[in-house]
């Protein structure tokens, strides 16, 4: 009966260190997928970016051109 028990309590600690290296790669993989998808939405959000300023840079006329009809908008709403 003793050995019995001893044997299941082993079995129990390897199941369990078996567990825990499961649950710690499980966490190392998560947190390596959620890094691959902050990075491509950094990369996307730098590349708009980018984009942005190269056109406003490549056309300010028409930056100033559209920042002067939205000001006068705006102020026309803000009249009545």
């Amino acid at each position: 009966m003793t050995n019995n028990i001893t044997s299941t309590r082993d079995t129990l600690l390897k199941d369990t260190d078996t567990l825990k290296r499961d649950a710690g790669q499980v966490v190392d993989d998560v947190k390596k997928h959620a890094t691959a998808h902050v990075d491509a939405v950094k990369d996307n959000v730098n590349e708009t970016f980018d984009s942005a300023y190269d056109y406003l840079r490549d056309h300010p006329l028409q930056l100033a051109g559209t920042a002067l009809l939205v000001g006068f908008v705006l102020g026309s709403f803000r009249r009545r």
